[in-house]
């Protein structure tokens, strides 16, 4: 696909031109791109019938958010050229959060010892969950951490109990987005 710049006899051109390229028009761009093949008579595969599920979920979800006023505003926010509220919600819910790291370094198994988390999403990580495990698997605690003011990839949750069989034990973290699509962490103390 390539993007139509300073030809002023297709500049906002849309649509199929002959039987070899079509038009698209994203913002104030035009871009030209040649037709797809396509198969008419094909059966979809699992897989094609998978994506075109969520690709529908992902429409509806999309189509939801840019109706409610105050969800369409944040979606608009710094939207880069040729792209609507709508693109982003849907982006949004086919991309899941990522947890990129924990820091324990200050955690020695006591209350009020702060754990850190990076976590990161294509638009805004809503909720991130922290739970420290014994080696048995016995849960120690769980809560929300609280997100940085300045730096908004960073998460901090302080711990309220203390947990004295901390050699093997785990924290996972789990970070959720808007849409409810989750990324998880696991970190073996």
């Amino acid at each position: 696909m390539s993007k139509v710049t300073e030809n002023l006899l297709v500049k906002g051109a849309r649509g199929k031109m002959g039987n070899q390229f079509v038009y698209k028009k994203r913002g104030d761009d035009t871009f030209m791109a040649r037709l797809p093949k396509v198969d008419k008579d094909a059966e979809p595969t699992e897989n094609q019938v998978k994506v075109r599920d969520r690709f529908s979920e992902a429409s509806l979800y999309a189509k939801g958010a840019i109706a409610d006023s105050e969800m369409k505003a944040e979606y608009e926010r710094n939207l880069p050229s040729g792209r609507t509220a709508y693109n982003i919600a849907f982006r949004d819910y086919l991309k899941a959060p990522a947890v990129k790291s924990i820091d324990v370094s200050k955690y020695a198994g006591l209350a009020g010892s702060p754990i850190v988390v990076k976590a990161k999403d294509d638009f805004r990580v809503s909720e991130v969950i922290v739970s420290i495990r014994t080696a048995t698997g016995e849960l120690v605690e769980e809560g929300n951490a609280i997100l940085n003011p300045i730096n908004r990839n960073k998460w901090t949750y302080t711990t309220v109990a203390d947990n004295p069989a901390l050699a093997g034990g785990s924290v996972s973290v789990t970070a959720r987005d808007i849409p409810g699509n989750e990324g998880r962490m696991d970190l073996t103390l």
